[in-house]
């Protein structure tokens, strides 16, 4: 009897579970809520391993979507048709593959401390730096798993797809060096070093913190024709062909350059320089410095909006962004956010007249009109909100 009775418990019990298990699944699917890829922005906020999406038109915050537990999510890219969301795990060393319209997740083990990465155009491959183990992982999105790993690198850092999916650029930090990856063949099909031989050779290396600052991204042009490719220990920014993998010349530059980033009619090149605070102009069909901003501490990242009329350079020291008028080649004003806010990375919209930054310290996300240069703040985001992602926009990370 008392066994039966403990049977009967026990299966009472077991149902309970099922209808709990049941009742939370439809909660869940309740709660997932169905979105436009294309009208919202991504924001990967590394502490709380997830992405927060906002609606672009409402600002409204939409839906967190979890990216696997302690994962440390880096940056997160979007495929152009919409349908999936790789974000990268940096602390857990994969790469977390999200169907946007079933959420389904699917971890795709990798290398040590996989950080940035891009997506060819066609959608098919995923090239991602493993940051302490010096390779390149090759990931096939639609199977769902690393196809090669590519050795040879030294803190493969910024990665970029050429147009057409033939090739693929991948700089080193550790290295004064930029590689490409031949994708039919999946091997380094060249490898270049960035930096004049009698500039190098007066570096000081005893006097640096690091024993080699590199190369943080090679910068492609608006056709892909180029690549430019700023290098911080030799000041200068190597500008590649894209045709034959040469590099035609070196633009000297301030100190410390950070990276290039390209306005959007491609006729400039605005390189942040973090060790004297300024920002060198370059035109891109002369390949001379044209201008030089003054700028402030610690800049991560530039954003053009207006079609290219203005940039906004964020200073992560300053707590700051810093606008300038592009065709006046001016500094317009320079916007305080506060205290302890951290601006790391944003991205314009397609239309150019919204710019959404994240910062990390405040857990929240700015949004600038382009216009005006008026900003508001959305709030409770997540946990150190890091990098932005808008499909098909000029999206970067650091």
């Amino acid at each position: 009897m008392l066994k039966s009775l403990k049977m009967f418990n026990m299966g009472i019990f077991v149902c309970c579970m099922i209808t709990i298990s049941w009742i939370f699944a439809l909660v869940s699917q309740a709660e997932q809520v169905s979105f436009d890829p294309k009208s919202v922005v991504f924001v990967t906020n590394r502490d709380s391993s997830d992405v927060t999406v906002i609606d672009m038109n409402t600002d409204v915050i939409l839906d967190r979507i979890a990216c696997g537990d302690w994962s440390n999510p880096h940056m997160a890219v979007v495929t152009l048709d919409g349908k999936n969301l790789l974000v990268t795990g940096t602390n857990s060393n994969f790469v977390a593959i999200i169907d946007l319209e079933t959420r389904e997740l699917s971890k795709v083990r990798l290398g040590l401390m996989p950080e940035h990465f891009d997506i060819t155009p066609d959608g098919k491959y995923a090239y991602i730096g493993n940051m302490a183990a010096g390779c390149v992982s090759v990931v096939d999105i639609e199977a769902k798993e690393e196809i090669s790993r590519l050795t040879g690198f030294f803190e493969p850092h910024g990665i970029v797809c050429l147009p057409g999916s033939s090739k693929v650029y991948v700089s080193n930090m550790g290295a004064h060096e930029v590689a490409v990856i031949d994708v039919e063949k999946q091997l380094v099909a060249s490898r270049m070093e960035v930096g004049s031989a009698y500039v190098m050779a007066r570096v000081d290396m005893d006097s640096k913190m690091a024993e080699v600052v590199g190369i943080a991204n090679p910068t492609l042009t608006t056709d892909g024709r180029y690549a430019y490719a700023a290098d911080g220990d030799s000041d200068q920014v190597a500008v590649i062909d894209t045709l034959d993998d040469s590099i035609i010349t070196t633009i000297p530059v301030g100190d410390d350059p950070w990276r290039a980033y390209a306005s959007p009619d491609g006729l400039k090149m605005l390189v942040p320089n973090n060790g004297d605070e300024t920002i060198s102009v370059i035109d891109t069909t002369t390949n001379e410095v044209i201008a030089t901003f003054p700028g402030g501490a610690d800049m991560t990242g530039v954003n053009f909006v207006n079609g290219g009329e203005k940039a906004y350079v964020i200073s992560r020291g300053d707590n700051a962004v810093y606008i300038f008028d592009m065709e006046e080649m001016r500094e317009i004003k320079k916007v305080k956010l506060g205290l302890n806010v951290s601006p790391e990375t944003a991205s314009t919209t397609l239309d150019g007249k919204k710019v959404y930054l994240a910062a990390s310290r405040r857990n929240s996300v700015f949004v600038f009109d382009a216009d005006t240069d008026d900003y508001k703040e959305i709030s409770n985001v997540g946990l150190s909100p890091w990098a932005v992602t808008i499909i098909g926009a000029n999206n970067y990370c650091h």
